[in-house]
């Protein structure tokens, strides 16, 4: 099949089509665009690249929970997902954000993080991977700043610091909430009264919720009520362990480097609400076990 194609790129970016490109595709291009578009795991594991800390830019090999992030987020219109520290779990809602503007028409998605600077190197990620498709998945370009990029199909893709006014009065729909724990309390508490109604008013708008625990705060809440079905947020929790390669002798190294097993508990091992706590009654010295679901209904009952 003979092809015609006009490259026009994007202010001398040969890597980024102009909106004003055309394309012409062959048969069997035509057939990847559908799988594509049909299975964002596919999508995501055939064309998405990263960059790899030893590696360099590598394609993104999914590993089977971050299969299970994904086809969450495509299924469930709240999601709320608790991860062990270094899983991929920033990257995988990226890669699912890229798939979500290329084949969606004028949808609008949010990359939102407890500080901006994440937020913006978020959207970077998106942008790297955007630019590493071949030609036949990429839409043309109409915008493509630090905050803000916009496709030819009127896609766009937003990066903020997690806040009320950051996201106040625009139109989303799909909302990433990254290391939501990490957000300051009376923040998360704004954020929420403001901005969530907006977004779960929609018949069709998203929520993603992804962060490492950070105590008993709004983000705990949410985990615990969807864990209890007290909420519509599908809940999934990820371990350290599910990552290929890390073991009992993994976790020895790397509480030795870093600084012992109460920080591996902070930052690994996701304590979550049927954890069981001891806890000592500084008044009467009693000392009883308890989990911290029930000692956080007990605090927030008083």
């Amino acid at each position: 099949m003979s092809k015609q194609r006009e490259a026009t790129p994007f202010k001398n970016n040969e890597q980024l089509p102009a909106a004003q490109s055309t394309y012409s595709y062959t048969v069997d291009e035509l057939r990847e665009f559908v799988k594509c578009k049909e299975d964002p795991v596919y999508f995501i594991k055939n064309y998405v690249k990263i960059i790899h800390v030893d590696k360099g830019l590598v394609p993104f090999e999914m590993w089977p929970f971050q299969e299970n992030m994904v086809r969450n987020y495509h299924e469930n219109r709240f999601n709320i997902t608790m991860c062990s520290r270094q899983v991929g779990k920033s990257t995988t809602v990226i890669g699912y954000f890229l798939y979500y503007i290329l084949f969606n028409v004028n949808v609008r998605v949010c990359i939102s993080a407890n500080k901006q600077k994440i937020a913006v190197d978020l959207l970077g990620r998106l942008k790297l991977a955007y630019e590493n498709l071949p030609r036949f998945l990429q839409q043309g370009v109409r915008r493509w700043a630090r905050l803000e990029i916009e496709l030819a199909n009127g896609s766009v893709a937003f990066a903020a610091a997690t806040s009320s006014s950051a996201v106040r009065g625009g139109s989303y729909n799909v909302l990433l909430l990254d290391e939501f724990a990490f957000v300051p309390e009376n923040i998360a508490n704004e954020f929420y009264a403001s901005t969530f109604p907006t977004i779960t008013s929609g018949k069709e708008t998203k929520i993603i919720m992804v962060s490492t625990p950070n105590g008993m705060n709004l983000f705990h809440k949410f985990w615990m009520d969807a864990e209890q079905k007290n909420n519509d947020f599908k809940p999934l929790f990820v371990h350290w362990s599910e990552v290929p390669g890390r073991d009992e002798a993994w976790k020895l190294d790397t509480i030795r480097n870093i600084g012992g097993p109460e920080k591996f508990a902070q930052e690994y091992e996701c304590v979550g609400p049927e954890t069981i706590l001891t806890v000592r009654d500084t008044l009467t010295g009693h000392i009883r076990m308890i989990t911290i679901h029930d000692l956080y209904e007990q605090l927030y009952a008083a």
